[in-house]
């Protein structure tokens, strides 16, 4: 763990908020470049990237407030005004973004599909920079296990010592691996919009693989989580536009 990067005087810079921060400055100017290539101007991508991160931090601390509330109040009992700097929920954040590109897209006429197209690679990549830094703050952590890889995290993290899956490496791993296939199919699709549900099939397929693992969730149904249940419900969502577009 290495939850404060540095201090400026007495202010800390946290890790997974530097992290998160830059996850969507490189995001965002991948996806300005790779715009101009799908012949949508630069500056709109640039425009919708400041709503997009609005509506993704508003949208990802949003669900964490309905979905940990006593995480949620145990670290406003804590730290105060300070606390809202963590926890957030990227499936929040992913539907309130996603729901504002959709809005700015219909209301400035622009090619909704072509834009999400454009942005699906660079989700990617800016949610792997995320996820790293969910690795230094200590947060989604996994459950205990025995194998070669898994990783202890010090004192006072609730898990301390403990053997546990390193899930946020996994997501990390995923989510390049997801960049990278995604960057190679967006000159190769076949109709607007298959990159972008591509990557909705591909991510909902690793966080239900990885929800397995995840070991930070205050309640569960058997082995299930409730990231199972949205993950599935992007599985299938995105199968039935795949197959309806295509």
């Amino acid at each position: 763990m290495h939850p404060v990067l540095f201090h400026i005087g007495n202010f800390a810079v946290h890790t997974y908020g530097a992290l998160v921060a830059l996850g969507f400055v490189v995001g965002l100017t991948l996806a300005a470049r790779r715009a101009k290539q799908a012949g949508v101007n630069p500056d709109i991508i640039s425009n919708l990237g400041v709503w997009v991160i609005v509506a993704g931090m508003l949208g990802g601390k949003l669900f964490h407030v309905i979905f940990f509330w006593n995480e949620f109040v145990a670290g406003w009992r804590a730290a105060g005004l300070a606390s809202l700097r963590e926890g957030f929920v990227f499936y929040g954040g992913f539907i309130a973004a996603s729901a504002t590109v959709i809005g700015y897209c219909r209301y400035h006429r622009l090619p909704t599909w072509t834009v999400a197209d454009v942005f699906a690679p660079c989700v990617a990549l800016g949610h792997a920079l995320g996820r790293l830094g969910c690795f230094f703050n200590g947060c989604c952590y996994g459950k205990t296990c025995d194998l070669p890889w898994a990783v202890r995290f010090p004192p006072p993290h609730e898990m301390a010592g403990l053997p546990v899956h390193p899930t946020q490496l996994y997501e990390v791993a995923g989510n390049l691996a997801l960049f990278g296939g995604l960057s190679w199919w967006r000159p190769r699709e076949k109709f607007p919009g298959q990159v972008w549900w591509g990557y909705v099939l591909g991510y909902g397929v690793l966080r239900f693989a990885v929800e397995f693992s995840r070991g930070d969730y205050p309640y569960r149904f058997g082995p299930f989580t409730l990231g199972h249940a949205v993950a599935a419900a992007l599985i299938v969502v995105a199968a039935i536009a795949l197959k309806k577009r295509s």
